[in-house]
């Protein structure tokens, strides 16, 4: 018996060596003396797999285990099974390997890998701990546990990893680089940075491997150290396009747009037909004020059937929109607007066909919301304009709710033609059609900006406007959104705003950024954003940056001045301003006619370019402060 072991024993080493044929001989001669030895229809049920004939492998392990149901035996009938695609007997096998010996790991592993493949994602998981748990150094098995654990939807995976960091070698590489684009595909864009830092340092002369992490890094809003990560991939190897196309747009979030322009267009130079670095680098040069080379390049864009047919033809469309709308040009750039739906198709309600506009004969539209705040508010002026047509069910954040309601209903149509629909509330049975917001001037073929009059109206606190002029400051936006470097204000810039005297200043700040305040003052009551209009309708002027809080005060009619950056959103361009010549700023709006703005005169960086708007505003509410009231 023992001889017979030995050479089992031999025979699996050689073919742990390669050597199937050596291995093969030697069971086969040891087969004929013991035709019914469970060890040896083993060994020969290895080398079957071995030589790609799990077929084999199935009948002689199945033979072994029913002389000695040993739980390797099962392990290998298990992986046969697996390998013939029969993934049910192999999970079967495999769990009665497990059971037998729940200490052997491969058991664990390869039921890990025939559960994964069932979809079975926590199981495989669980499985795959087991198997750690008896060979925690076994770096294969961990990179397996963590894909299965992110398959299952798991947590904590990037900080496991980071933990076990020593233990990588550059052959890991490969496998943590498909992790972290698993990581990205799911949006877990902070657990793969992790992985992509990992796979950097593993790799630190690759291009690649800095690129993808400062990619990473981007999405993130990381935007310093994506630049140094981009840079680096772009010293590495030079002239990748993608390289330069992310290098491009990290610059422009963080206000380095010439910079970013000759990124861009040397990203173009390199990939003259990829659409996707064509859009970019239109953008930039919109953001640049070049807005004709900007709208030759979207056309050109779209002037190609299949180009334009894509995602990219699509983002291009919305593109030329946006600055078709900041040139003045409004029933072409609202028609383009409309690309957006191609861009994020609207899920919520696959029953309801897009409105066209027409009155319906029967039903109402559901008009919804799709962006912030502060486009909702300012496309409720066409509310009315919609409500001559049609009943209307308004789907709104639930914090506009209480404010929809102060809107003034001259002619009884809000009153009577418009519900707005409760947070969570089914959309009625009689709702036959959609529309967004943004939409209504291009259905209604409203090509101008409409008359204002103020269309949210709060009351007015009892005790305002009493005692010194109030002035209320806004001087940042949401940080998620990717160019809020360039629209927000650092708090220390405005620091000199709390030198003027002979005026209360009221922190209308939301969000993180209201912890840190320019200067003491008064905080105003959170809440919805009616109790944000009741605090500014109290106020003599706000001034803000380009958030939702410029459109509030603007709707409301109240005084606003607006900080606005070069190249910002097409709704302030100077294309909409007023006949009237400003009288404190450098700009107003048809928009709102309450408000001016405080324009950067030119591309340089946020530090820079903020200077003389601010300095100008300061300048403005001295003079402003002897003159009101």
């Amino acid at each position: 018996m023992d001889g017979r072991r030995d050479r089992v024993a031999g025979a699996m080493r050689l073919l742990a060596d390669g050597d199937r044929d050596g291995a093969t001989s030697v069971l086969r001669a040891a087969l004929v003396e013991a035709p019914d030895d469970p060890d040896i229809l083993h060994g020969m049920a290895c080398v079957a797999r071995a030589s790609g004939r799990p077929d084999l492998a199935i009948g002689l392990a199945g033979r072994a285990i029913a002389i000695l149901p040993a739980a390797h035996f099962h392990i290998t009938l298990g992986c046969a099974l697996h390998e013939q695609g029969h993934r049910e007997p192999a999970r079967a096998a495999l769990h009665v390997a497990t059971l037998r010996e729940p200490r052997d790991a491969r058991g664990h592993a390869a039921l890990a890998a025939v559960l994964g493949e069932m979809g079975r994602w926590g199981e495989a998981e669980a499985s795959l701990r087991a198997a750690l748990g008896l060979r925690p150094a076994d770096t294969a098995l961990l990179l397996d546990w963590a894909r299965a654990a992110i398959m299952g939807d798991g947590v904590g995976i990037g900080p496991r990893l980071e933990a076990s960091a020593r233990r990588f070698v550059a052959q890991d590489a490969g496998r943590l680089h498909e992790l972290a684009v698993l990581l990205s595909e799911w949006g877990r864009h902070g657990e793969a940075e992790i992985l992509y830092r990992l796979v950097r340092d593993l790799c630190p002369d690759q291009g690649a491997a800095w690129a993808n992490h400062g990619a990473v890094l981007f999405a993130l809003n990381r935007h310093e150290e994506a630049l140094a990560a981009l840079e680096q991939a772009d010293r590495l190897v030079p002239d990748v396009p993608e390289t330069l196309n992310n290098l491009g747009l990290v610059l422009m979030a963080l206000g380095h747009l010439p910079r970013a322009g000759m990124a861009l267009a040397a990203a173009r130079r390199c990939a003259p037909d990829d659409v996707r670095i064509a859009v970019n680098d239109a953008t930039i040069l919109t953001d640049m004020g070049e807005d004709a080379a900007a709208e030759r390049l979207l056309r050109g864009v779209l002037a190609e059937p299949e180009a334009a047919r894509g995602a990219e033809g699509a983002r291009a469309e919305f593109n030329l929109g946006t600055l078709l709308l900041a040139r003045g040009r409004m029933a072409e750039g609202w028609r383009h607007l409309e690309a957006r739906e191609r861009l994020l198709p609207e899920m919520r309600w696959p029953a309801l066909a897009p409105w066209d506009g027409s009155a319906l004969p029967h039903g109402r539209l559901l008009l919804h919301a799709e962006q912030g705040v502060g486009d909702a508010i300012q496309f409720l002026r066409y509310l009315p304009s919609c409500l001559r047509r049609v009943g209307v069910v308004v789907d709104l954040p639930p914090a506009l709710h209480r404010l929809v309601r102060t809107m003034p209903d001259p002619e009884g149509l809000i009153a009577s033609r418009c519900v707005v629909l409760p947070d969570g509330t089914p959309v009625p049975d009689d709702v036959v059609a959609r529309c967004g917001l943004l939409s209504l001037p291009h259905l209604l073929g409203m090509a101008e900006v409409p008359p204002f009059v103020p269309y949210l109206l709060p009351p007015v606190p009892e005790d305002a406007r009493v005692g010194l002029p109030r002035v209320g400051l806004c001087w940042a936006g949401n940080p998620a959104f990717r160019f809020d470097r360039r629209r927000s204000i650092a708090p220390q810039m405005l620091a000199s705003l709390g030198d003027v005297g002979g005026m209360c200043f009221v922190s209308l700040q939301h969000g993180a950024a209201a912890g840190d305040p320019p200067f003491a003052m008064e905080s105003a009551v959170t809440g919805d954003w009616l109790d944000t209009a009741l605090v500014v309708a109290g106020l003599d002027l706000v001034i803000t940056v380009d958030t939702a809080m410029a459109h509030l005060a603007g709707a409301m009619g109240r005084p606003v001045w607006l900080l606005n950056r070069f190249g910002g959103d097409w709704r302030w361009s100077a294309a909409f301003d007023r006949a009237e010549a400003p009288r404190w700023g450098n700009g107003t709006s048809r928009w709102y006619p309450s408000l001016e703005q405080f324009r950067q005169a030119g591309p340089e960086m946020p530090a820079c370019a903020w200077q003389a708007p601010i300095a100008a505003l300061l300048a403005a509410l001295e003079c402003w402060r002897c003159v009101v009231r």
